[in-house]
């Protein structure tokens, strides 16, 4: 970063007043059900919300999602000093794929090969069928459970850090730790440090990660990490970019699968007539999971910055803007999803934006999307009862200050 990188802010000049809307994007009523406002807005041009004393801008239409994730000319991922997005550092400035543009995003990214050969995805999702019906009949034993933190946290920690990192399991809780502790970091203010709670947890998983690093260098082995290092061309991959690569991989599916997971039976089970329709034709599930993915992106926003005046729908953005990319509003977009806010496990919904575009396509989808279906097929096979066990239960959302990620979900099987 140079110095006059850390001083160029650029002045926004004055804005249509018309444009703005009174919103907190981050609200836990935002997080709890966000549909409202996506249905107002996913038809609309984009608009204008301040946030710690700067003006932002708001994408929700489907194309205008999708061109600002791809048009890297325009709207950069590459983080901004002094514009105002400290508070969206949830990595201490780790090199972190998603906040790259092409070509660096592409070198990062792949990086991450090694962990999706076909190999080792077959080896996850040969792990999958077994670990879900190991969990049901654990869960099935209770007759009530609390899915995130009785199926669906455990399940993912077995699968992601047992057989995808092959993570002995008494290190796991360095790693459920500091998944956990980001949303420690979620609505920090510009400005004010970073909890202590969360340093601890951030400071542990790196000591972790840097000594398998340094290990593996030593002495080669065939696994996650080992082939991630062997992969790089030229041994030029640093420790920090390594332990960006792989703390990307295991908070992004620790969790967004366990998250998504729990939307997925929380919205089905709030539509019994959907989930008994399901029931009686399994050949809707990829089509379910599809819609319910649609309905409940747990990102509801990414962000990125306007480096060169560009106007969208007749709106303009300014160099030194912060753009707010809805995902989840793009999904309810009525000219690509007619009618977006009924849930209709017979749409089968295509190009959604719960995953991103392009480029910046979650490059863990493969491994989310099957582990995902896997286990609500087997959990409305095997329990043709379930349901909430309290429809009027209030359900609490955390995760980081862009995701809406349930915490409690209580679910009866008998």
């Amino acid at each position: 970063m140079t110095a006059k990188a850390t001083i160029d802010i650029p002045v926004i000049p004055p804005l249509d007043p018309a444009r703005f809307v009174d919103v907190d994007l981050y609200s836990q009523e935002i997080k709890a059900d966000p549909s409202p406002w996506f249905l107002q807005w996913a038809d609309k041009p984009p608009f204008y919300v301040m946030i710690h004393g700067r003006p932002n801008a708001v994408l929700c239409r489907h194309e205008q999602v999708k061109w600002a994730l791809s048009d890297y000319d325009s709207i950069s991922a590459v983080p901004q000093p002094g514009w105002g997005a400290d508070y969206l550092d949830w990595f201490n400035g780790l090199p972190i794929v998603i906040e790259f543009d092409p070509p660096e995003h592409t070198r990062l990214r792949r990086l991450m090969q090694p962990a999706f050969t076909p190999r080792r995805v077959s080896q996850f999702q040969e792990g999958i069928n077994q670990l879900v019906d190991e969990m049901i009949e654990m869960v099935a034993a209770k007759g009530e459970f609390d899915m995130p933190t009785e199926f669906a946290q455990p399940l993912v920690a077995r699968l992601l850090l047992g057989t995808f990192f092959q993570f002995p399991m008494e290190d796991w809780p360095i790693f459920i730790n500091f998944s956990h502790a980001l949303e420690l970091v979620a609505t920090v203010p510009p400005g004010a440090p970073k909890p202590q709670a969360y340093l601890d947890a951030y400071n542990a998983v790196y000591k972790y990660c840097e000594g398998i690093i340094e290990q593996r260098r030593r002495e080669p082995k065939d696994d996650l990490v080992g082939n991630i290092i062997a992969a790089e061309e030229g041994g030029t991959i640093t420790t920090e970019e390594l332990f960006a690569t792989l703390i990307v991989l295991f908070t992004g599916g620790l969790g967004t699968v366990s998250g998504t997971i729990g939307l997925c039976m929380l919205r089905l089970c709030r539509h019994p007539d959907q989930l008994k329709l399901l029931q009686d034709d399994p050949t809707l599930l990829q089509p379910a999971i599809e819609e319910c993915l649609r309905i409940d992106s747990l990102g509801n926003f990414r962000h990125r910055y306007v480096v060169k005046d560009c106007v969208v729908d007749g709106v303009p953005l300014y160099r030194g803007m912060i753009v707010h990319c809805s995902m989840g509003a793009s999904n309810y977009d009525p000219e690509f999803y007619p009618d977006p806010g009924k849930f209709d496990i017979k749409r089968n919904p295509r190009d959604i934006s719960t995953f991103g575009h392009a480029t910046h396509f979650c490059v863990g989808q493969g491994l989310a999307r099957p582990a995902v279906r896997e286990s609500i097929s087997r959990l409305v096979k095997r329990f043709p009862k379930i349901r909430l066990s309290d429809p009027n239960e209030t359900i609490v959302y955390g995760g980081m200050a862009t995701e809406r990620m349930p915490l409690n979900i209580r679910l009866r099987v008998d």
